[in-house]
């Protein structure tokens, strides 16, 4: 193989074309890394706009069985009313609501299509449908769920049914029919037309959307769907339906699952109506909906490929600008030695915290920390150990007092803590601990070195109301420590 050309390479390095297929490279590169975090984004937005979609549907169902089940609660209120009345001896008033009961049956009203009583042998004894009189409905679900062992006690939906009187297909409802005395006497059947509780749930549906109400019953039996209801009538439901199986866990969510014949991936949500044991959902074919956002990402994303670029460098340029920001203004804040506050950041930070006290009465300390002897620590040990040492000791103050108090480096081997609703008392309380931790920390790591500090305390409002007016009271108390034989803690005088 040829070696290659020492001058030819030189002249491409130089040439003028280098730079800009370079540029051109690095344009390629953020051109393509921004579009593929937009078509990200816009993935999972598009997905975002599907749960969307499906919880507006959603809500539309569960609106539609409430107003449906209003009415169906309201006929059952009636049913019961009728066993009242008929104990009172008040038969004119019974009939009254036999009529009312029959009239609403009759102009349909509400997707109600019959109504009745049964006593607790199952044997019918009045309905709305002819021929109810005497026909038992002794083998029904929903004649079982309130005689059997662990009885229901509320309302009980049964799956639908071709009713033997009507010969039409309904969704059984049946409560406990009470005496007087609030035994159970029988059982009120109402039943609901599957196929008018169907139309309401398919406003503003389109696409792959289908809302479906379900038992919330181990079956998972289907009561309605936005289309296609006839066809299924008589079906048997889906164990544990995914909806059923979710509501077990949370009244409403969102759902990600297969679906149990063909394997297609379905995404929608569910709400439980509150008060009916029923679930409402709604979802999509995730494959069909996904198309169309393939199909617009295509259209769109030859124009935003500039957009997105330019978007992603100013990203980029605003994030290298404000980092650089944070770390200047922590430079200008803290003291480069121990890390601590330096006094500009302290008097601002205090200032509001002063303030805000003021404005509570909530207390606040200050601690004034002076190293004893720190002068022999350079003289004997050179400054590269005082330095160590005060590292150390700053270490040991912010360890000891609160994340949210506050700890600069005063001057020179003094640091100073002001500490949020702290009394005296306990400001006192932690300064000893203060004084014992850095004594037995050894900072600077030397081993015969003995690190001692005294401390001055002062306090909110006991000795003055601002930072200036604490400090010189502590700085006092500070000095009376030193005077005492330091390595102690005093106290400032009360005002």
């Amino acid at each position: 193989m040829a070696e290659p050309d020492a001058p030819a390479v030189r002249r491409l390095l130089s040439s003028a074309f280098l730079p800009p297929l370079l540029l051109w490279a690095l344009f390629c590169a953020a051109l393509g890394g921004g579009v593929a975090l937009h078509l990200h984004h816009a993935s999972g937005a598009a997905t975002e706009g599907i749960y969307e979609r499906a919880e507006a549907a959603a809500a539309v169902a569960e609106h539609t069985l409430l107003r449906a089940f209003e009415a169906v609660q309201s006929v059952h209120d009636l049913l019961q009313l009728r066993q009242n009345l008929l104990e009172a001896d008040e038969a004119p008033g019974a009939h009254a609501i036999q009529a009312h009961i029959a009239n609403l049956v009759g102009n349909d009203r509400f997707g109600i299509i019959q109504a009745g009583v049964v006593d607790r042998r199952g044997v019918g004894v009045w309905g709305t449908a002819s021929g109810i009189a005497a026909l038992s409905l002794a083998d029904r679900e929903h004649f079982r769920a309130h005689m059997a062992e662990g009885a229901t006690a509320g309302l009980f939906v049964s799956q639908p049914l071709l009713g033997r009187t009507t010969n039409r297909w309904g969704i059984q409802t049946s409560r406990p029919v009470r005496d007087l005395w609030g035994r159970v006497v029988g059982v009120g059947v109402v039943s609901l037309d599957p196929v008018a509780l169907s139309r309401g749930l398919g406003r503003g549906l389109n696409g792959t959307a289908q809302a479906t109400i379900v038992r919330r019953l181990a079956d998972g039996a289907m009561l309605a769907r936005s289309s296609g209801i006839e066809a299924r009538l008589g079906e048997p439901g889906v164990p544990d339906h995914p909806a059923v199986a979710a509501a077990r866990r949370a009244p409403t969510g969102r759902l990600a699952h297969r679906a149990t014949g063909d394997g297609r991936e379905i995404i929608g949500v569910y709400r439980v109506p509150e008060g009916l044991p029923l679930v409402a959902s709604a979802a999509f074919t995730l494959a069909e909906e996904r198309a169309a956002f393939r199909r617009a990402a295509a259209a769109t994303a030859v124009a935003a490929l500039a957009l997105m670029a330019l978007a992603l460098q100013i990203a980029l340029s605003s994030a290298r600008g404000r980092r650089l920001r944070q770390l200047l203004q922590t430079e200008a804040e803290r003291d480069p030695l121990t890390g601590l506050l330096n006094r500009r950041a302290l008097r601002a930070r205090a200032e509001r915290l002063f303030a805000k006290s003021t404005a509570s009465g909530r207390p606040v300390a200050l601690l004034l920390l002076d190293l004893d002897h720190f002068k022999s620590i350079n003289d004997t040990h050179g400054h590269a150990a005082g330095d160590a040492v005060l590292r150390g000791v700053a270490e040991v103050l912010v360890r000891e007092i609160r994340r949210d108090d506050l700890a600069c480096r005063w001057g020179g081997e003094e640091m100073l803590a002001v500490l949020r609703d702290c009394d005296l008392r306990r400001a006192e309380a932690l300064a000893a601990a203060l004084r014992a931790a850095i004594k037995e920390a050894c900072p600077g790591d030397i081993p015969e070195l003995r690190v001692t500090a005294s401390i001055g305390v002062a306090a909110f409002p006991e000795h003055g109301a601002g930072l200036d007016e604490l400090t010189k009271r502590a700085d006092a108390a500070l000095y009376a420590a030193k005077r005492s034989g330091r390595d102690r803690v005093v106290c400032a005088l009360a005002a």
